[in-house]
Protein backbone atom coordinates (compact mmCIF):
# COMPACT_ATOMS: atom_id res chain seq x y z
CA UNK A 1 0.00 0.00 0.00
CA UNK A 2 2.50 2.36 0.97
CA UNK A 3 4.92 1.15 -2.33
CA UNK A 4 1.97 2.19 -4.48
CA UNK A 5 1.20 5.58 -2.53
CA UNK A 6 4.58 6.60 -2.91
CA UNK A 7 4.77 5.69 -6.53
CA UNK A 8 1.51 7.66 -7.28
CA UNK A 9 3.20 10.62 -5.25
CA UNK A 10 6.36 9.76 -7.64
CA UNK A 11 4.33 10.21 -10.55
CA UNK A 12 2.03 12.93 -9.75
CA UNK A 13 5.69 15.44 -9.22
CA UNK A 14 6.99 13.70 -11.94
CA UNK A 15 4.31 14.95 -14.14
CA UNK A 16 3.54 18.50 -12.51
CA UNK A 17 7.83 18.65 -13.16
CA UNK A 18 7.14 18.21 -16.46
CA UNK A 19 4.58 20.50 -17.47
CA UNK A 20 6.32 23.18 -15.47
CA UNK A 21 9.49 22.74 -17.63
CA UNK A 22 7.52 22.62 -20.68
CA UNK A 23 5.20 25.65 -19.64
CA UNK A 24 8.84 27.36 -19.01
CA UNK A 25 10.25 26.24 -22.66
CA UNK A 26 7.51 27.69 -24.02
CA UNK A 27 7.21 31.04 -22.10
CA UNK A 28 11.46 31.04 -23.09
CA UNK A 29 10.07 30.55 -26.58
CA UNK A 30 7.54 33.30 -26.83
CA UNK A 31 10.06 35.89 -25.24
CA UNK A 32 12.50 35.41 -27.42
CA UNK A 33 10.09 36.62 -30.28
CA UNK A 34 8.15 40.14 -31.20
CA UNK A 35 5.11 39.02 -32.07
CA UNK A 36 2.48 41.78 -34.28
CA UNK A 37 -0.22 40.58 -36.64
CA UNK A 38 0.10 37.01 -37.07
CA UNK A 39 3.77 37.15 -37.83
CA UNK A 40 6.78 36.74 -34.85
CA UNK A 41 10.16 37.42 -35.75
CA UNK A 42 13.10 36.78 -33.18
CA UNK A 43 14.57 39.48 -31.32
CA UNK A 44 17.88 40.33 -32.55
CA UNK A 45 21.23 39.96 -29.63
CA UNK A 46 22.29 43.56 -30.33
CA UNK A 47 20.85 46.86 -31.99
CA UNK A 48 24.05 47.45 -33.48
CA UNK A 49 25.26 45.72 -36.26
CA UNK A 50 28.04 45.17 -39.23
CA UNK A 51 26.45 45.63 -42.59
CA UNK A 52 24.15 43.29 -42.70
CA UNK A 53 21.54 41.90 -40.70
CA UNK A 54 19.92 38.38 -40.33
CA UNK A 55 16.03 37.87 -39.72
CA UNK A 56 14.55 34.78 -39.24
CA UNK A 57 10.89 34.28 -37.71
CA UNK A 58 7.57 32.36 -38.23
CA UNK A 59 4.14 33.11 -39.62
CA UNK A 60 1.02 31.79 -41.16
CA UNK A 61 0.17 34.44 -43.60
CA UNK A 62 0.69 33.43 -46.73
CA UNK A 63 2.88 36.51 -48.18
CA UNK A 64 5.04 38.79 -46.31
CA UNK A 65 7.56 40.95 -47.46
CA UNK A 66 10.34 43.51 -45.92
CA UNK A 67 10.40 47.63 -45.70
CA UNK A 68 13.45 48.58 -44.81
CA UNK A 69 13.83 52.37 -44.14
CA UNK A 70 16.85 54.86 -44.09
CA UNK A 71 15.87 58.63 -43.74
CA UNK A 72 14.10 59.15 -46.74
CA UNK A 73 14.74 55.94 -48.27
CA UNK A 74 12.71 53.16 -48.53
CA UNK A 75 13.43 49.85 -49.75
CA UNK A 76 10.62 46.78 -50.39
CA UNK A 77 11.84 43.17 -50.42
CA UNK A 78 10.47 39.61 -51.26
CA UNK A 79 10.19 37.33 -47.74
CA UNK A 80 10.79 33.37 -48.90
CA UNK A 81 8.33 31.83 -46.48
CA UNK A 82 8.35 27.81 -46.50
CA UNK A 83 6.62 26.05 -43.90
CA UNK A 84 5.05 28.71 -41.88
CA UNK A 85 8.97 29.81 -41.32
CA UNK A 86 11.15 32.63 -42.83
CA UNK A 87 15.11 33.63 -42.54
CA UNK A 88 16.18 36.43 -44.63
CA UNK A 89 19.97 38.58 -44.65
CA UNK A 90 19.71 41.74 -45.22
CA UNK A 91 22.52 43.76 -46.60
CA UNK A 92 22.39 47.80 -45.48
CA UNK A 93 23.57 50.00 -48.79
CA UNK A 94 23.05 53.17 -47.68
CA UNK A 95 25.71 53.71 -45.19
CA UNK A 96 26.01 54.14 -41.50
CA UNK A 97 23.09 54.90 -39.42
CA UNK A 98 19.88 54.17 -37.85
CA UNK A 99 17.35 51.83 -39.97
CA UNK A 100 14.08 50.49 -39.42
CA UNK A 101 12.84 47.10 -40.47
CA UNK A 102 9.31 46.26 -40.76
CA UNK A 103 7.67 43.09 -41.82
CA UNK A 104 4.61 43.95 -44.29
CA UNK A 105 1.95 41.88 -44.35
CA UNK A 106 -0.26 40.85 -47.27
CA UNK A 107 -4.14 42.13 -47.44
CA UNK A 108 -5.13 42.29 -50.75
CA UNK A 109 -3.81 43.71 -54.52
CA UNK A 110 -1.14 45.94 -53.11
CA UNK A 111 -1.85 46.70 -49.94
CA UNK A 112 0.11 45.99 -47.16
CA UNK A 113 -0.46 46.03 -42.88
CA UNK A 114 2.37 46.43 -40.35
CA UNK A 115 3.77 43.52 -38.82
CA UNK A 116 6.86 43.99 -36.18
CA UNK A 117 9.33 46.71 -36.20
CA UNK A 118 12.94 46.27 -35.89
CA UNK A 119 15.33 49.25 -35.12
CA UNK A 120 19.26 48.91 -35.58
CA UNK A 121 21.89 51.07 -36.27
CA UNK A 122 24.47 50.11 -39.03
CA UNK A 123 28.70 50.49 -37.54
CA UNK A 124 29.19 49.86 -40.94
CA UNK A 125 29.16 51.02 -44.02
CA UNK A 126 29.23 48.76 -47.34
CA UNK A 127 29.84 49.31 -51.12
CA UNK A 128 26.56 48.62 -52.81
CA UNK A 129 27.93 47.55 -55.96
CA UNK A 130 29.54 44.84 -54.56
CA UNK A 131 27.28 43.70 -52.35
CA UNK A 132 23.79 41.47 -52.62
CA UNK A 133 20.64 43.55 -52.98
CA UNK A 134 17.47 43.10 -53.84
CA UNK A 135 16.96 40.61 -56.81
CA UNK A 136 20.87 40.95 -56.86
CA UNK A 137 21.64 37.64 -54.83
CA UNK A 138 25.66 37.85 -56.04
CA UNK A 139 25.83 35.42 -53.08
CA UNK A 140 23.51 32.71 -54.05
CA UNK A 141 25.89 29.52 -54.77
CA UNK A 142 24.83 28.92 -57.95
CA UNK A 143 25.67 32.53 -59.51
CA UNK A 144 28.60 32.10 -57.90
CA UNK A 145 29.72 29.11 -59.07
CA UNK A 146 28.71 30.03 -62.56
CA UNK A 147 30.12 33.83 -62.26
CA UNK A 148 33.54 31.59 -61.50
CA UNK A 149 33.22 29.54 -64.84
CA UNK A 150 32.10 32.11 -67.26
CA UNK A 151 35.27 34.45 -66.08
CA UNK A 152 37.96 31.67 -65.64
CA UNK A 153 40.10 31.95 -68.27
CA UNK A 154 39.68 36.34 -68.19
CA UNK A 155 42.76 38.30 -66.44
CA UNK A 156 41.47 41.85 -66.64
CA UNK A 157 38.11 43.19 -65.37
CA UNK A 158 37.88 44.26 -68.72
CA UNK A 159 37.35 40.52 -70.47
CA UNK A 160 35.41 39.21 -67.43
CA UNK A 161 32.93 42.01 -68.17
CA UNK A 162 32.89 40.39 -71.35
CA UNK A 163 32.60 36.97 -70.91
CA UNK A 164 29.74 37.76 -68.51
CA UNK A 165 27.99 40.50 -70.96
CA UNK A 166 28.31 37.48 -73.70
CA UNK A 167 27.32 34.96 -71.88
CA UNK A 168 23.24 36.55 -70.49
CA UNK A 169 23.40 37.93 -74.15
CA UNK A 170 23.55 34.05 -75.61
CA UNK A 171 21.82 32.36 -73.23
CA UNK A 172 19.03 33.84 -71.76
CA UNK A 173 15.64 34.45 -73.81
CA UNK A 174 13.25 37.95 -73.53
CA UNK A 175 10.06 36.89 -72.07
CA UNK A 176 7.63 38.99 -73.82
CA UNK A 177 4.83 36.85 -72.26
CA UNK A 178 6.46 39.06 -68.72
CA UNK A 179 6.29 42.16 -70.81
CA UNK A 180 2.75 42.13 -72.56
CA UNK A 181 2.02 41.43 -68.67
CA UNK A 182 3.71 44.62 -67.66
CA UNK A 183 1.63 46.38 -70.59
CA UNK A 184 -1.46 46.01 -68.82
CA UNK A 185 0.03 47.00 -65.40
CA UNK A 186 0.66 43.29 -64.04
CA UNK A 187 3.74 43.11 -62.01
CA UNK A 188 3.01 40.24 -59.62
CA UNK A 189 5.62 38.44 -61.43
CA UNK A 190 9.06 36.71 -59.88
CA UNK A 191 11.78 38.38 -61.01
CA UNK A 192 16.02 38.51 -60.35
CA UNK A 193 18.78 37.03 -60.82
CA UNK A 194 18.40 33.92 -59.46
CA UNK A 195 14.84 33.17 -60.96
CA UNK A 196 16.23 34.45 -64.66
CA UNK A 197 19.14 32.11 -64.51
CA UNK A 198 16.66 29.12 -63.36
CA UNK A 199 14.38 29.89 -66.37
CA UNK A 200 16.93 31.16 -69.16
CA UNK A 201 14.53 33.54 -69.42
CA UNK A 202 13.62 37.35 -68.56
CA UNK A 203 12.44 41.03 -69.41
CA UNK A 204 15.07 43.80 -69.50
CA UNK A 205 14.91 44.18 -65.66
CA UNK A 206 15.97 40.14 -65.46
CA UNK A 207 18.90 40.76 -67.60
CA UNK A 208 20.24 43.58 -65.77
CA UNK A 209 20.01 41.96 -62.22
CA UNK A 210 21.57 38.77 -63.91
CA UNK A 211 24.55 40.86 -65.45
CA UNK A 212 25.10 42.50 -61.86
CA UNK A 213 24.85 39.46 -59.66
CA UNK A 214 27.22 37.34 -61.62
CA UNK A 215 29.84 40.70 -61.76
CA UNK A 216 29.72 41.23 -58.04
CA UNK A 217 30.18 37.19 -57.03
CA UNK A 218 33.54 37.95 -58.95
CA UNK A 219 34.12 41.21 -57.40
CA UNK A 220 33.31 43.76 -60.51
CA UNK A 221 31.54 46.75 -58.70
CA UNK A 222 28.52 46.88 -61.29
CA UNK A 223 25.26 49.01 -61.19
CA UNK A 224 21.41 48.31 -62.12
CA UNK A 225 20.68 51.15 -63.98
CA UNK A 226 16.84 52.10 -64.88
CA UNK A 227 15.49 54.77 -66.94
CA UNK A 228 14.37 54.79 -70.12
CA UNK A 229 15.42 53.39 -73.85
CA UNK A 230 15.04 53.48 -77.45
CA UNK A 231 15.29 51.10 -79.99
CA UNK A 232 13.53 50.80 -83.46
CA UNK A 233 9.70 51.74 -82.25
CA UNK A 234 10.41 50.72 -79.47
CA UNK A 235 10.54 53.63 -76.28
CA UNK A 236 9.53 53.07 -72.69
CA UNK A 237 11.09 52.19 -69.48
CA UNK A 238 14.35 50.04 -69.51
CA UNK A 239 16.92 48.60 -67.42
CA UNK A 240 20.75 48.14 -67.97
CA UNK A 241 24.15 48.07 -66.49
CA UNK A 242 26.72 50.17 -65.80
CA UNK A 243 30.30 48.26 -64.69
CA UNK A 244 33.35 49.95 -63.29
CA UNK A 245 36.40 48.76 -64.42
CA UNK A 246 39.69 49.45 -62.89
CA UNK A 247 41.65 49.48 -65.92
CA UNK A 248 40.34 52.12 -67.51
CA UNK A 249 39.48 54.02 -64.33
CA UNK A 250 35.56 54.25 -65.27
CA UNK A 251 32.11 52.78 -65.30
CA UNK A 252 31.53 51.66 -68.55
CA UNK A 253 27.64 51.07 -70.13
CA UNK A 254 26.34 47.55 -71.23
CA UNK A 255 23.22 46.41 -72.32
CA UNK A 256 22.51 42.47 -72.14
CA UNK A 257 18.50 43.02 -73.18
CA UNK A 258 19.43 45.12 -76.47
CA UNK A 259 22.50 43.18 -77.38
CA UNK A 260 20.22 39.57 -77.01
CA UNK A 261 17.07 41.01 -78.66
CA UNK A 262 18.74 43.01 -81.65
CA UNK A 263 22.37 40.67 -82.57
CA UNK A 264 23.90 43.99 -82.02
CA UNK A 265 26.96 45.28 -79.65
CA UNK A 266 25.64 46.90 -76.53
CA UNK A 267 28.66 47.01 -74.41
CA UNK A 268 30.28 50.26 -74.09
CA UNK A 269 29.39 51.34 -77.19
CA UNK A 270 30.03 55.01 -77.90
CA UNK A 271 26.43 56.08 -78.70
CA UNK A 272 24.82 54.05 -75.82
CA UNK A 273 23.47 57.16 -73.96
CA UNK A 274 21.70 58.56 -77.52
CA UNK A 275 19.81 55.33 -76.65
CA UNK A 276 19.89 55.51 -72.99
CA UNK A 277 18.24 57.88 -70.06
CA UNK A 278 19.18 57.22 -66.69
CA UNK A 279 16.78 57.97 -63.81
CA UNK A 280 17.85 55.53 -61.63
CA UNK A 281 20.82 53.28 -60.19
CA UNK A 282 21.59 50.79 -57.06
Amino acid sequence: MKSKLFFNVLLLWTTFTFIMMMGQAVYAEETNYITKNGVSVVKLDSRQVEGSVSLEGKTQKEKIKLLVKKDSTSTWLDVNVKNGKFQENIWLTQGTGDYSISIMIHEEDRKYSYGPTLNIENKTAINKYLSPTKHVESDDEEIIKLAKEITNVNDTELDKAKAIYRWVVENITYDYEKYNKHQNNDYDNNYGAVYTYTTKKGVCYDYATLTAALSRAVGIQTKVVKGEGKLGSFKGLHAWNEIFIPEKGQWIPVDTTFGNTTGKDFFDNVDFYTSHTKTEEY
